[in-house]
């Protein structure tokens, strides 16, 4: 499949979403021979496409591993997006240079709302709403369940503790978010309006589903005229540098929408617009990284892993002697521990705006700042936390749907929507709050460093702690989700079902 863009941002002509990272990958690798060659990236796109999983997994420990790290990433997301186009029929141009063509902001409505400004946190999870400092006695029993980070619970322990200072709610008058992607279901959005924040909301869904109560609205939601991040991203973004013209904003880019390489084009259309942007514009970035991209593994799962392994039950090794759990659950190079987490049914284009839109991306922007060209650092705030396997409406398969009720039998824990967008957006606020934070523009520390203290928050549900390779747990916890429960292989698609 092509972009399956005939209007608006689209893939380089010629290019699927496969044979498109297969080649900003391999020019990479071209480019950093010494480094990369390791990863045995294959030759060819279609051999890529048949062994990614396991082939972006070795390239990436590669990468993690290099002190040109930082080097690497700045290069793969600048290639990207140099080579990206904005279609118009069977005319097309760079996308860089249709974003530099000027054009009026489009129309912005403000709607103020007059409750009390103030946000108590709170965080629903398993039929119980926990409120305040209980969300910290919440945090440790995850963490003691091994399903999030040190790092995540320490972010979390920070804002509370700023919540107590001010008298048990969080204040966010005078910050602004401009939120791309503002209706998605994990959006935090509707959480900083309570708090009495200034949000600019894009997104082609109504805030009217998302918001709730306008009663329990405390800050100004600004709408835009113009709201396909596809099709209008150079209207769009005029919109957000008008509204950046009041004060600096956050920029939270969570748009997401599957097929025809939807992802990766979105992903790429929100990096461009951030990249138009001047630096007095830009607060900070946040983004949520998937945990099933070839993500980094801290020593505390790592330990975990090796103990659920020792601690196996005889099931688990009937099934590694036929093959169906191969290990382990990591690959390692030089000091960067990198998850087998790919799960190959959600796509190639999923698994590039993850990779390169996100991941990539975040450590370029905390290191080097929005011009990913100039060698002068000019880092920017940035927020990229990874958040749990979450049952959302945005990719819908039974044998999702089976794995859910099978998770628990490897230690997996799925989130509802409510917990992630609470959990998640409070680990946002931490980055953005904190200017000790992992991704904080004043933290002055190594780029290989800096790269690794961006992705250590994580609320990854167990899945880094598995000593297998993830997508064969999920076919066998799928089995026995279907023997528990088999309606839930005629689950119908508008149901709840699985998003990472």
């Amino acid at each position: 499949m092509t972009s399956g863009a005939t209007q608006g941002v689209a893939l380089p002509r010629g290019y699927t979403a496969s044979s498109f990272f297969h080649h900003v990958l391999q020019e990479a690798a071209v480019q950093f021979p010494a480094v990369l060659g390791s990863a045995a990236l294959p030759g060819s796109a279609g051999a890529f496409k048949k062994s990614y999983a396991d082939a972006l997994v070795r390239f990436e420990a590669a990468r993690a591993a290099a002190p040109e790290r930082v080097e690497i990433a700045r290069f793969i997301a600048r290639r990207t997006q140099e080579q990206l186009q904005f279609a118009n029929g069977e005319q097309s141009q760079a996308l860089d240079e249709h974003l530099q063509e000027r054009v009026e902001p489009p129309e912005l409505t403000p709607t103020v709302f007059t409750g009390a400004p103030g946000l108590v946190p709170e965080v629903p999870f398993e039929g119980r709403v926990y409120r305040g400092r209980e969300i910290l006695a919440l945090a440790e029993q995850l963490r003691e369940r091994r399903h999030i980070t040190v790092a995540a619970v320490a972010a979390l322990r920070f804002i509370l503790d700023r919540c107590d200072a001010n008298g048990g709610t969080l204040d966010l008058r005078g910050h602004r978010f401009a939120v791309l992607g503002a209706g998605a279901e994990l959006s935090p959005a509707a959480i900083w309006l309570r708090a009495g924040a200034e949000v600019l909301w894009i997104d082609l869904q109504s805030p009217a589903a998302r918001i709730g109560s306008a009663s329990e609205l405390a800050g100004t939601l600004v709408q835009s005229a113009a709201n396909d991040l596809l099709k209008q991203p150079r209207e769009l973004l005029a919109a957000v540098r008008r509204f950046a013209e009041d004060g600096p904003v956050h920029l939270c880019m969570l748009a997401y929408a599957g097929g025809a390489s939807q992802e990766w084009r979105l992903g790429a259309a929100m990096n461009a617009i951030a990249r138009q942007l001047e630096p007095r514009h830009v607060r900070s970035l946040s983004c949520f990284v998937s945990p099933t991209t070839a993500a980094h593994v801290y020593p505390e799962d790592i330990s975990a892993a090796q103990e659920r392994f020792a601690a196996r039950p005889g099931w688990h090794s009937a099934l590694m002697a036929v093959g169906a759990l191969p290990t382990p659950g990591h690959v390692q190079s030089g000091d960067a521990t990198v998850a087998r987490a790919i799960v190959s049914i959600q796509g190639l284009s999923y698994q590039a705006a993850q990779y390169v839109s996100k991941m990539i991306t975040a450590e370029s922007f905390a290191v080097y700042g929005l011009d990913l060209s100039s060698e002068t650092r000019r880092p920017v705030t940035v927020s990229a936390n990874v958040a749990g396997i979450t049952r959302t409406r945005s990719l819908s398969h039974p044998v999702f749907q089976a794995a859910f009720v099978g998770a628990p039998a490897f230690g997996v824990q799925i989130f509802d929507p409510e917990t992630t967008r609470a959990l998640n957006g409070l680990l946002i606020l931490h980055d953005l709050l904190n200017p000790h934070a992992p991704g904080a523009a004043g933290v002055e520390a190594l780029p290989t460093q800096k790269a690794r203290g961006l992705l250590s928050q994580q609320v990854h549900g167990g899945i880094y702690c598995l000593p297998y390779a993830l997508e064969p747990a999920i076919r066998a916890a799928a089995v026995i989700g279907m023997a528990r429960k088999p309606s839930v292989l005629f689950a119908s698609k508008r149901g709840r079902d699985l998003t990472f």
